[in-house]
């Protein structure tokens, strides 16, 4: 009799043994994620969404849909395992869901240039364009993409932003945006322009950047756009006035004369309208900011075939024409003699003076 009892209970408890934890491993990512992947408009292997790391960032975005730090730890994880694209789109899609963060368009962007994706590069920075108007690097990752399009005018307009929107001690400014810049205006066969940024660059902090390297590159451009408009040695000399140590000298724009203020400050000479108009510039859409002591302002930017003061003489000089009043620059004033033309030149100011002159070569 005690035999059958044992049978029976071996055969009652046969299935009781516990089974072994089911794992995360055993699910499918592609359904317990399948909202996820909808809202980033993205798709990834399993064996990549089975990464710990991955679905740990996943499963907290499947709960909190619009968490930032996971969306931003994501598209790192998947930057580092290879899957840029996924990262770029997902943090790109995040966004216009949830309606931040920037911070996620600019790793987008960059992210999708790495890629030479420049069309979706493009459709990224004119979101966080139209989103963060005023940020430099928006402006910068913008114009890399028009670039790598070819649009070469426009990506022009966008480095001018970039920089002129740099509200920091401009001397932390990448180089990178100026050689960029100066590439835009090459590809377009405007060199003497393309000799602007880098000039630029070296005015800003000379004593470390006016170097062979820098002094080759707008040696370069010179040669391609024939842009020496005198081989002699030509210099001018003004007496400082005032508290403020205002220079102002008579000037040429294309041969049409007017009183200017020397402003080393200024990146651009710029110009009003109605002088713009005697001096036949020509005026496009290419709407650019300018930051002022005043704060920030705005003109076209253009270019004059010859800026002239005294016997100091430059070609296809860019300059920015503001639509303002006669007394915006001060009574009797046209404009500003800016970096554009002076950085062509070497520049001391020392007792009193400052004294403009032809650059050595």
């Amino acid at each position: 009799m005690w035999r059958w009892w044992v049978f029976i209970c071996a055969v009652l408890f046969a299935g009781t043994e516990p089974l072994a934890a089911a794992s995360y491993l055993d699910e499918n990512p592609d359904e317990v994620f399948a909202t996820v992947y909808q809202q980033l408009a993205i798709q990834l292997p399993r064996d990549i969404a089975r990464d710990p790391a991955v679905w740990n960032r996943l499963d907290q975005l499947k709960r909190e849909p619009c968490d930032q730090k996971s969306i931003d730890d994501l598209g790192l994880l998947l930057d580092k395992l290879g899957y840029r694209r996924q990262a770029a789109e997902g943090q790109y899609n995040f966004v216009k869901r949830c309606g931040a963060p920037i911070g996620a368009l600019h790793k987008s962007v960059d992210l999708l240039l790495k890629l030479s994706d420049y069309p979706m590069a493009l459709e990224v920075a004119d979101e966080f364009m139209r989103r963060a108007p005023t940020n430099h690097d928006a402006h910068y990752l913008r114009g890399v993409a028009l670039e790598g399009l070819g649009d070469y005018g426009r990506a022009v307009i966008d480095y001018a932003n970039a920089i002129e929107l740099f509200s920091a001690d401009k001397t932390k400014i990448n180089s990178g945006v100026f050689l960029h810049m100066a590439n835009a205006y090459a590809k377009q066969g405007r060199f003497c322009e393309a000799t602007t940024p880098i000039l630029t660059w070296i005015a800003i902090d000379p004593a470390r950047r006016d170097n062979s390297r820098s002094r080759k590159i707008i040696a370069d451009y010179e040669s391609q756009g024939n842009c020496a408009a005198s081989t002699e040695f030509q210099k001018e000399r003004y007496a400082l006035h005032g508290a403020n140590r205002v220079v102002t000298a008579r000037a040429e724009i294309n041969g049409v004369s007017g009183i200017f203020i020397i402003d080393t400050g200024a990146s651009y000479v710029s110009i009003r309208t109605s002088l713009a108009s005697r001096a036949k510039i020509p005026i496009s859409g290419n709407e650019i900011k300018l930051a002022t002591a005043n704060g920030m302002t705005k003109g076209k930017l253009s270019k004059a075939d010859t800026v002239s003061l005294g016997k100091l003489r430059a070609k296809d000089v860019p300059v920015v024409v503001q639509d303002l009043d006669d007394k915006s620059f001060g009574a009797g004033v046209d404009g500003l003699l800016g970096l554009s033309f002076l950085s062509r030149f070497e520049m001391q100011v020392s007792g009193g003076f400052i004294e403009i002159r032809t650059r050595k070569r």
